[in-house]
Order: C-alpha cells, then structure tokens, then sequence
C-alpha cells in the first residue's frame, strides 16, 4: 500500500517539478524600483488654530490626517493610474494602460512597522514598483509620487475654497444678528435714561433717601402746625372779640390767608421746576392754580372797613390772624405732606424696579457679546483660511526618488520548482488517498458472505503491532492455530469427504495471510489425527519453505522434473515438528512455477501426492496476478480464498471467484484476514483466559 502511495506521489511531484520550472523559464522578467517618501509631516499645524471643529471637518473631506490614512491613499487605484496614465503619454506607450491591473497588484507601499522605528511625527513610506524594466519601474515610482502630491494640493485648495465659501455664508448672518443686537441694548438703555446701571441705582438709592428725609421734615411741621392751630383756637375762646369804644382798620383776615396760601404755592411751584420739567403733569398743576391764586389776589379787596361804634378787641383780632395764619400754614403743609409720600412712593417704585432693568440689559448685554463674538470668531477663521491661501500647502516630502535594481525580482525559479514539486506531491497523495478510498472494504464475515454468496470458513482478526505471530511461529513444536481454524477442521470433518482430498489456499492481490492460513489448516488438521502435506507451491517467495527451514532440500521442482516418481519418499517430503505433518518445499529451483509446467507432469505430482496423505494442502500464489492457482484448480477438492478487510477491494473478490471457477474450481470459500475483533467467533480467546 505504501509504494503505491510513494510511486504515486513521486511521479506527480516529478509532473509538478515540470510545470514549475515550465513556467518558471517561460515567464518575462520583473524588474523593481523603490522610493521613499515622509508621511505624517505635511499637514499645516492646527495648534494654534481658530478654526471650529465643522470647518476642520469640510478641510478634512479628500485630505489624509494621520500615516495610515495617507498609506491607503498612496496605494489606491486612482494615484497608481493616474500616474500611469502620465508616464504612457510622456513616453508615448499607450499599451501601458491597457496592462495597468497586472502593474497594480505588482504595486506595493510599504510601511515602517515591518522595518526599522516609528518615527514620531511622521513614517517613512516606501514605494515598491514592479515593470518590465527597470527604467520603466523607475519613472512610474517617481510619478506615483509626484501625482500623489499634486492630489493633496488639489484637495487641500479645493478644502480651503470650500471652507470659505462656508464661512462667508455665516458671516453675514452672525454680522446681522450683531447689528439687532445693538440695536435692542441701545432701545432699551435710551427708554430707561440708563447711561451706566450702577450709577444711576445709586442715584435712585439717593433720590429715595431724600424723598424719604424731606417726607420726614415734612411731617415733623405739619404736626407742628396742626398742634399750633389747636393751641390758638383754644385760647381764642379765651378772648373777648369786640370793644365797643375800640375803632380798628387794616387788613381782613382773608387777605393774610390768600397772601399766605400765595406765596406757599409760589414756594412749591418753584421746588418743581428745579426738579421736573415743565411739562410735568405735577408742574403744570401746580402753575395753574397759582395763576388763579393770583387773578382772585387782584381782585379782593386788601383793607378792612373802619368800625364806629364797636371796636375790635387787638388781642383777640391779633390771635384770630395767628389762627388764621396757622391754619393756611397747615393746610400748605398738609398738601406739602402728601407731595412728599408720592414722590417718596415714586422713588421707591422707581428703585424698585432697577433690578429688572439691570437684568433686562446684562441679558442684552450677554446677546450684544455672543453676537459679537460670532461674528468676530468667522472673521478670524476666514481670516486664516485666506492666511493659508496665500502661505500655500505644504507637499510630503521626497526623501529618496524612484531607483531600480538591476536584477529581475521574478520569476523566482527556485521557488516555482520548490511550489511545483510540493504541489506534485500533494495532488499524488491526494489523488492515491482518493484512489484507495474508493475502494470497498469489507469489515466482517457476515458482511462478506451476504455480498459474494460464499462461505466464509474461518477468520484471522486484526491484531497490534505487538500481538501479531510470524509464520516462523507456527512451524515450532507446540504451537497452536487459530480457534478458527480448528472449528474450520472440525467442520470439515464432520461432512465425511472422501480421501485423501487436495485444497488449495490462494489469494486476492497482495494480501497478507495467505500462507499462515494455509499452515494454521494443516496444524489443525494434523492435530485431528489425519496425515497432512503442505506443499509450498509459491517457489517466488516460499514463505512455508523459510518458515520450516527446508530453504535449499529437494521438493516440487524436483518431482516436477523428474519423469517417474521416487522410490523414497523422504527424498522430496521434509518431516516437521509436528506429528501427522510433513511438507513438500518449493524445491532448488525457483524459476519455474506451477504454471510454468506440463500438464502431465502436474498431473504426475498430483497422483503422486493423493497416495501419500488424507489431506494435501497447496499454497499457491493470488489467483488474480499469477496463473498456478487456474493450473491447479481442477485438480483440487475444494479453493480457499484469502482476503483481507482492510487491503481487498470487495470488487476484486468476485472477480477472483470467477477466475477460479472458469479454471474448474468445484467448491470455493473465503478466509478473511484482519476481520473486526469484536465482529468475529473465535476472536476473544485471550480474553477468555485472562478473565476471572
């Protein structure tokens, strides 16, 4: 089994060894150019930046913003093409492009982690062209590069044109909500009379004290007058009002209270006007009833008429005018009292409501300075957008241009013919592995003879490495066949065949346990008390020969050769160890087989041999790969053939039953070597004697 794989193997490893170097030595030659640029060091600081995180992201679209990002970028298609495409118009190739996909997987970046340091800021990226020559492999590496830096300016402009335009958008947006904004907090203060809110809470705080210090004062006289008017009149009840000798003139009492009352409200009109404006509903009020004051003045008359008869007492006439005089003073101050409540009430409606106004303008305020600052936040971004604009894009740095090697990189020929033959070899086993797979197997007796219609007579179960007997064994004095066997002879006996009777033990291919079944028959046999010869009829190899040891003696070559049979048995037979067991060895000559004979003389040997023993065993080599089994099939009582569940192929069984049976084969039965333990009669023995 194994050479068949090996031969297998070997001869589609020498089949994969040809095509290898076939295509190996037919394949064009691949030249390799390299360069080196700096990635990770061309993008423009934003440390400093004022740019907000949308407008980092429109200058971010088509823009590579780390090594690994400008890595994929340097190896897509697009750059790898377009700088084809330059090189086949400069050098007028147009068949270049035609070629560009087998150009592009020999295209290759390759990064700094499978080489040497990462640098800090940035990694060194090598370009790997592969072409047909060098000089070609050498222009598109320079042109790679030149294209890819072409491709980041042309993104990074067309990031700035469009970060701008974005900008500019907001511009007049934020510039117009600046400009509501101002124009809101300047409503507002101008509404209110607010120059600066601390000041004028603080000049509230001191008006309202002192509305509240002239309300007091205020208050203060007015009880004093009240209490002067009460003094009076009670001590004018006191007082005579008339003497009658007494003549008196001057002016009437009406008079001092009208002229009082006047200049009171001369007084007050004149307080207003220093503090309110003339239009004031309080002024205007108060001017009107001094004009009436006044125009009532000019007409009333100022002098009291002389008395003739009765006189005015000068006591009492003089506290009556204090009385009077008092009265007007309190009525004057009693309205001066309410003046001064309201405006003490005003000046505390007035403070408070200060904190509203200082509210209402920090909240304008607040949205005066967001507005503001937005929109001095785009201009500072639109500012430096055009600050880069005109400062310009930094390109990736060149560090070595495109150079070739002068050797081919490919075909690798050791490495076609190495792939070629272990590919060879693998599809060998493969195909062996398969080969074999194929093929049937029967694991059983009971198997076998429900498939093939034959008798299955004895089994040889499959044993270890350790457990299995050489054929040396069985020749040893003392040594036992197989319980198989022995039911086998048993069997056999039982049916009363006639004597002597020949059987033959052939087999399927290279089977293993031919001959060992052969001689395990014959042991039984012999051991049932029947005369038994076993005759090695397999002179190529004469296993049974070697086994006893009769290597060299005389045997079937030599009655095959000689014209009448010997006088002495023992010139031919060799006597075993066994009792009722002898053998009949190949012979000295081994070049001739039972096929290679004369019918006559086979014919000879056999009634030869039918005269000397009850039973006549043959092992005679595999029925289908020699013809001695179909020589000898008609002259035997009955064929065993050998076959093994783990190496026969269950289609060659038949096939060799049928080889037997044209030959004139009467009766055939089946022996199965390397039969399932647990499957088989016969096969736990061992076991049997170990157990308790």
């Amino acid at each position: 089994m194994f050479k068949f794989h090996f031969k297998r193997a070997l001869i589609f490893g020498i089949l994969g060894l040809t095509v290898g170097g076939i295509i190996a030595f037919t394949s064009a030659s691949i030249y390799e150019a390299t360069g080196e640029m700096l990635l990770g060091e061309s993008a423009v600081s934003t440390v400093n930046s004022t740019l907000a995180p949308d407008v980092q992201r429109i200058l971010e679209v088509g823009q590579a913003r780390d090594p690994q990002t400008e890595l994929q970028l340097l190896r897509s298609q697009s750059v790898f093409l377009q700088a084809l495409q330059n090189v086949a118009n400069r050098e007028n190739q147009r068949t270049l492009v035609d070629d560009w996909v087998k150009l592009y997987l020999m295209y290759d970046v390759l990064t700094p982690d499978t080489r040497v340091n990462q640098i800090d800021q940035g990694s060194v990226a090598t370009i790997r062209v592969r072409a047909q020559s060098g000089a070609l492999a050498e222009k598109i590496t320079d042109e790679v590069m030149a294209v890819y830096n072409e491709q980041r300016l042309a993104n990074g402009r067309a990031g700035l044109q469009n970060a701008i335009r974005y900008l500019a958008s907001q511009e007049s947006a934020t510039q117009k909500a600046l400009t509501t904004a101002e124009e809101k907090y300047k409503a507002f203060t101008t509404s209110r009379g607010i120059a600066s809110i601390d000041a004028t809470a603080q000049f509230l705080t001191n008006q309202e004290a002192a509305a509240f210090a002239t309300l007091s004062l205020t208050r203060g006289e007015a009880a004093g007058a009240e209490a002067e008017v009460t003094a009076l009149a009670a001590g004018l009840t006191n007082i005579p009002k008339e003497n009658p000798t007494t003549t008196i003139s001057g002016l009437a009492p009406e008079a001092n209270v009208m002229a009082s009352q006047l200049g009171e409200t001369e007084r007050r009109y004149n307080e207003l006007v220093a503090r309110y404006y003339e239009d004031h509903p309080k002024v205007v009020e108060v001017k009107r009833a001094l004009d009436a004051m006044k125009k009532q003045a000019g007409k009333s008359n100022n002098l009291i008429n002389v008395q003739s008869n009765k006189q005015l007492n000068p006591v009492y006439q003089g506290i009556q005018q204090q009385l009077e005089v008092a009265r007007a003073k309190s009525e004057s101050l009693q309205q001066k009292l309410q003046e001064a409540e309201e405006n003490y009430r005003q000046s505390q409606d007035r403070l408070k409501a200060v904190p509203a106004d200082e509210a209402q303008i920090r909240q304008l305020k607040r949205e005066l300075d967001v507005a503001d600052l937005n929109f001095k936040r785009v201009k500072g971004q639109i500012d430096e957008l055009r600050s880069r604009q005109e400062t310009g894009i930094r390109v990736t740095p060149i560090l070595v241009p495109g150079r070739a090697y002068l050797q081919p990189v490919a075909p690798d020929k050791p490495k076609f013919l190495f792939i070629g033959l272990i590919a060879g070899v693998c599809l060998g086993l493969i195909y062996s592995f398969m080969m074999e797979a194929m093929k049937l197997r029967v694991h059983t007796s009971h198997q076998l003879a429900e498939l093939t219609g034959l008798p299955v007579v004895a089994t040889i179960p499959a044993m270890g490495r350790g457990q299995q007997k050489g054929l040396s064994t069985f020749a040893q004095a003392g040594a036992r066949p197989n319980e198989s066997f022995r039911n086998y002879v048993s069997a056999f006996l039982a049916k009363n065949h006639e004597m002597p009777r020949m059987i033959m033990f052939t087999g399927i291919g290279m089977v293993a346990g031919r001959s060992s079944s052969s001689v395990q028959f014959a042991l039984a046999m012999a051991g049932a008390g029947k005369r038994v010869i076993i005759v090695d009829a397999d002179p190529i190899r004469g296993l049974v020969t070697r086994a006893f040891g009769a290597e060299g003696r005389s045997g079937l070559s030599e009655l095959m050769d000689r014209n009448t049979l010997p006088t002495d048995t023992s010139e031919v037979l060799f006597s075993t160890q066994h009792e009722n067991l002898w053998l009949l060895p190949t012979g000295s000559d081994a070049t001739k087989t039972i096929a290679d004979r004369r019918v006559d003389q086979v014919q000879s040997v056999m009634a030869f041999l039918r005269g000397q023993a009850d039973i006549i065993v043959f092992d005679v080599p595999p029925c289908d790969m020699f013809s001695d089994a179909s020589r000898m099939a008609e002259h035997t009582d009955e064929v065993c053939m050998v076959v093994s569940a783990s190496t026969t192929n269950f289609s060659a069984i038949p096939n060799g039953y049928e080889i037997l049976h044209r030959a004139g084969a009467e009766q055939v039965s089946l022996i199965l070597t390397d039969a399932s333990v647990g499957d088989e009669p016969f096969a736990g023995t061992a076991n049997y004697a170990r157990s308790k």
